[in-house]
C-alpha cells in the first residue's frame, strides 16, 4: 500500500491553486481589465448581494457550531466579516453607484448570484466541518484573493479609491483563506475523504465561475419575467 508523504493542507492547497485558476478564466477578468469608467463596475451590484450572503454564512455557521475545536476560529472569521455588506454600500453611495435613497438591491441579483449565495448557506447547514472549511475558507477567500487584486489597482486607475470594503479585503483574505485548515482531519488524495474535500473544491469553484461569468458578459435572455397579467393563475 503506497502512503502519502504530502500532509492534507498541502495538497488541497495545491488542488484550490488549479481551481482558482479555473475561476480567474471567467469573462469578469478580462471585463475588469479593459475597464475604461465607473459604467464599466455595475456588477459591484452583484458582489453587495453575495458580500450580504457570505456574511450571513459565516456568522450562521459561527451560531450553530458545537465543536470547541472550531468555535474559535469560526467566531473570529463572523467577526470580522460582520460589517462588509454595510461599508460596500457606504462606499457605492460615495462613489456614485448608488442614487441618494437608492436601495442597494434595487438591481436585481442574477440567477448565478443568487445560486452561489444559496449554496454557500446551504454548505453550512448540509455540510460537514471540513466541507465548510474548504467552500468558506479555503475557495471561497483564495477566490476572494484573486478578486480583489485584479480590482483594487484598476479601481485606483479610475480615481475610485479602494478604501474601506477593499481595503479591509486586501489584508483580511490571505488570512481567512487559511483559517482552520489545519484543522482538517488528516487523509489521502485518493482515500474516500480526500476525494469528497476534493469534490467540495470543486462544487464551490463551479459556483464561483458561474457567478463571475453571469457579472462578466451581457446575459442572454433565456426566459422572460411574464406580465402581471400572465402570471396571474
Amino acid at each position: 500500500m503506497k502512503v502519502s508523504t504530502t500532509s492534507t493542507g498541502q495538497w488541497l492547497k495545491n488542488l484550490q491553486e488549479e481551481y482558482r485558476s479555473f475561476v480567474r478564466e471567467s469573462p469578469l477578468y478580462t471585463a475588469i481589465a479593459s475597464a475604461s469608467s465607473p459604467a464599466d463596475f455595475q456588477w459591484i451590484r452583484q458582489l453587495y448581494y453575495l458580500s450580504s450572503d457570505f456574511t450571513a454564512a459565516v456568522a450562521l455557521r459561527y451560531g450553530s457550531c458545537q465543536d470547541p475545536r472550531f468555535r474559535d476560529a469560526f467566531g473570529e472569521h463572523a467577526a470580522e466579516e460582520t460589517t462588509h455588506p454595510a461599508d460596500l454600500a457606504k462606499w457605492m453611495r460615495e462613489f456614485g453607484f448608488l442614487a441618494t435613497g437608492e436601495e442597494t438591491t434595487s438591481v436585481p441579483p442574477t440567477v448565478e448570484t443568487l445560486a452561489l449565495g444559496s449554496y454557500l448557506i446551504r454548505v453550512v447547514t448540509r455540510e460537514p466541518i471540513p466541507h465548510q472549511l474548504l467552500t468558506l475558507n479555503l475557495l471561497a477567500e483564495g477566490t476572494a484573493c484573486d478578486f480583489y487584486w485584479a480590482v483594487n489597482p484598476k479601481l485606483t486607475e479610475l480615481g475610485l479609491t479602494p478604501k474601506g470594503y477593499w481595503a479591509t479585503h486586501a489584508k483580511a483574505d490571505v488570512k481567512h483563506e487559511i483559517l482552520g485548515l489545519d484543522l482538517i482531519p488528516q487523509c489521502d488524495a485518493d482515500s474516500p475523504s480526500g476525494r469528497s474535500y476534493a469534490r467540495a473544491l470543486w462544487t464551490t469553484s463551479c459556483f464561483f465561475r458561474l457567478a463571475f461569468d453571469s457579472w462578466g458578459s451581457q446575459p442572454e435572455q433565456k426566459f422572460k419575467l411574464p406580465t402581471s397579467r400572465s402570471a396571474e393563475p
